[in-house]
This record gives C-alpha cells, sequence and structure tokens, in this order.
C-alpha cells in the first residue's frame, strides 16, 4: 500500500471536516464530548467508516451512537458542500475501543506490578 493513497487523504480531510462539524455546525452540545479518531475511505471513495471516541463518561457510548445516526445526513450534507468530491460519501459510525482496551491492559500491568513488587515484602 503506497503511504499517501488517495483514501488515505480525503479520509484526512473528511476527519478534519466532521471535527469542525461537530464542534461548530451541529447544534448538539453533546457532541463537545465526542472525538473522531479516524476515518477510513472505501477504495472508491463512496463510504467512510469514522471512528470516534467519547471524551466524558456523562454520554454513554450508546447515546453518542444513536446521535451521530442521527445527524448522519446532516454531516454527510456539511461534507458535500464543504469538500470537493464527486459524491459526499456514506458515513458508518465505529466506536473506537482501542483507548478502552489501552486503559484495559494499563490496568492489567499495574495490577501484575503491584502484585510482584518486591518492596511489598
Amino acid at each position: 500500500m503506497r503511504r499517501f493513497a488517495k483514501t488515505d487523504k480525503v479520509g484526512d480531510l473528511v476527519r478534519h471536516a466532521i471535527s469542525n462539524a461537530l464542534m461548530r455546525e451541529m447544534e448538539e452540545p453533546k457532541f463537545q464530548w465526542v472525538t473522531v479518531t479516524e476515518v477510513q475511505m472505501s477504495k472508491d471513495l463512496a463510504v467512510a467508516r469514522v471512528f470516534y471516541t467519547v471524551l466524558d463518561s456523562e454520554l454513554p457510548k450508546k447515546e453518542a451512537a444513536a446521535l451521530l445516526a442521527d445527524h448522519a445526513k446532516r454531516l454527510r450534507s456539511f461534507l458535500g458542500k464543504n469538500l470537493h468530491l464527486k459524491q459526499a460519501p456514506e458515513l458508518r459510525f465505529v466506536f473506537d475501543e482501542a483507548e478502552e482496551r489501552a486503559r484495559h491492559i494499563e490496568d492489567l500491568l499495574a495490577s501484575i506490578h503491584k502484585d510482584h513488587d518486591p518492596s511489598d515484602a
């Protein structure tokens, strides 16, 4: 795979545009807790898989998913108006589990370290 494939460049543009739209264009205050971490484009640029995380435990994952799904049409319209693409991609939102997995691994490592700490003896 090429280092800077067109899909990567377009994905980066879409990620920035959606992030800006969530912060500035959407009239939903709960979007302040949603961060778009990555966008993966299909080879034909027709579909964008938008990975996101939620930064506040006050906004449950299911509620964030529902909000994004409810606003997907407006976000796609925003992309169509603001990006110079042949067509605005269909948006598919995917919760990014990477941060939670990393936190879980850190917790496991910390508990192993605590269990095997010679200074406790």
